[in-house]
């Protein structure tokens, strides 16, 4: 050991070294990856809900009182009036059609406001202000006894 000059690699040679060999492995991955022959699967549009989000409601246990609402799977369902019809319903997509951000529900002012950009909806789902172009994408209610379906 004491006699014996052994060759050192410095360790700026060795982290050069290193990193040069985890990064070529990472830029290899990335243009496999990028030259997948695989279609992505197209997303919705802002503002669309796919059926799949559909779902339904217990009318004797839920939204018994007008302005209470529910915010689920991509959308948002208010009770606007008395009365078990669809007309006393209003379900919108929870998706704003400016860029796709989740949109609130403000039961204290009957409105909708996307908070990523500022866009503002009226109790019905209409542009009241944007960047948002149009309003809220509008679902149908339907009503078969005591069960509420969102489509």
């Amino acid at each position: 050991m004491f006699g014996k000059k052994t060759d050192k690699m410095k360790r700026t040679q060795f982290l050069h070294t290193v990193t040069g060999g985890i990064a070529a492995a990472c830029v290899s991955c990335l243009a496999a990856a990028c030259s997948s022959s695989e279609a992505p699967t197209p997303a919705s549009p802002p503002g669309q809900v796919p059926i799949s989000n559909a779902f339904t409601v217990n009318l004797n246990s839920e939204l018994r009182g007008i302005n209470e609402f529910i915010s689920k799977n991509g959308i948002i369902l208010i009770r606007l009036a008395t009365g078990d019809v669809p007309s006393s319903f209003l379900a919108v997509s929870s998706v704003c059609p400016h860029a796709g951000a989740t949109v609130d529900y403000l039961s204290t002012k009957s409105s909708f406001v996307c908070l990523a950009h500022g866009s503002t909806f009226s109790s019905d789902g209409s542009l009241l202000t944007g960047p948002a172009a149009q309003g809220l994408t509008k679902l149908v209610v339907q009503i078969v006894g005591t069960t509420l379906t969102v489509k």
